[in-house]
Order: C-alpha cells, then sequence, then structure tokens
C-alpha cells in the first residue's frame, strides 16, 4: 500500500495502518534523530515522541502540501527542536555526574577537555534562545551538513534569508563566547 491510503485509513482510525507507517518509517526517523542528538535512550524517547505527535495529528496532515515522510521529517525536527529549547535540556547539560567525567592523563588535557565542553555548553545555550526556524537552520547546517540551498529547499525560504539568518546566529555566538 501507498503512503496515501495508509495515511488516509489512519486518519480515519485504522490502527493496522497507524503501524503500517510506523514500521515503514521507525528506523529512518531513529536515525534521523540519532543523528542529531548521538544519545541512542534520547532518539528513542524524540522518536516515540515523533511518531506519537505524527498520529495524534494525522488528520492535520494535508497531502497536497507534501509527502507524508517529508512530514514526519518536520515533526520528528520540530521535537528535537523542542528538546533543545526544553528546561531538561539546559538542566542535562549542567549535570555531569562522575561517571561520566573522561580520564585525564594530564593537566593540559583536563584544562583543554573541560575548556571545549564548557565551550560546547556554552554554544547551546545560547542557540537555545534563538526561535525554533533559526535552530533548524544551524542544525541543518552544523550537524546534517547542508547546504544553504537545500536547507532553504526544506523550509521553503529564500536561500539569501537561510544564508543571513545564519550567519547572524554565527555572529551573535561569537560576540557571546568572547564576552
Amino acid at each position: 500500500m501507498t503512503d496515501r491510503i495508509l495515511v488516509q485509513c489512519a486518519k480515519l482510525g485504522s490502527r493496522k495502518a497507524a503501524d503500517e507507517l510506523f514500521e515503514r518509517y521507525y528506523r529512518e526517523i531513529y536515525a534521523y534523530i540519532f543523528k542529531q542528538c548521538r544519545d541512542k535512550e534520547l532518539a528513542m524517547d524524540l522518536t516515540q515522541d515523533t511518531f506519537v505527535a505524527a498520529f495524534r495529528g494525522i488528520r492535520s496532515f494535508n497531502e497536497n502540501k507534501s509527502g507524508f515522510r517529508t512530514w514526519l521529517y518536520r515533526v520528528a525536527s520540530n521535537k528535537i527542536t523542542d528538546y533543545y529549547r526544553s528546561r531538561i535540556f539546559h538542566r542535562r547539560s549542567f549535570d555531569i555526574s562522575l561517571d561520566e567525567t573522561p580520564e585525564f592523563s594530564d593537566d593540559t588535557d583536563i584544562l583543554e577537555q573541560l575548556t571545549e565542553r564548557d565551550t560546547v555548553r556554552q554554544i547551546m545555550e545560547i542557540i537555545s534562545q534563538f526561535d525554533a526556524e533559526r535552530i533548524q537552520i544551524f542544525r541543518k547546517k552544523i550537524f546534517e551538513e547542508q547546504t544553504f540551498s537545500q536547507i532553504a529547499q526544506d523550509l521553503s525560504l529564500p536561500e539569501s534569508t537561510i544564508k543571513t539568518r545564519y550567519y547572524s546566529m554565527i555572529r551573535k555566538i561569537k560576540k557571546e563566547l568572547s564576552q
């Protein structure tokens, strides 16, 4: 069965159709989310949240605007963005347990690794202050390594707008880090 038929059946309440869509796209969406967060359990949670949100909102899905797969990726992107803007992420990024502390060979390694970890935390803190669209642009450029034209196509925005927003974010991040 095609996605279109399965979506129509799922809109009518067919659990079997929803299960088929889930089976068809779970691994792909999980891989996409895992690439963004590099945490197996978090990726599993966000993938589950993505499918729950998708099936709750499936009646609002408009197949004339995009394919189901594209829409599902958009839902996943929104879940990732929501996570990075959430209190849970901020709390988690500040809590470093002793078990997670790496072994250091000398004082130079300690300073370098702690400085790097602190810089990453600061960058993520700054990024979380941006609106969802800008976070998506940053994530697609940095984590997914997409080109500006690919991002522009994904977000249905002019490429010049994507570049302007991305570089203004970079300037703000650099400014905040230098302070």
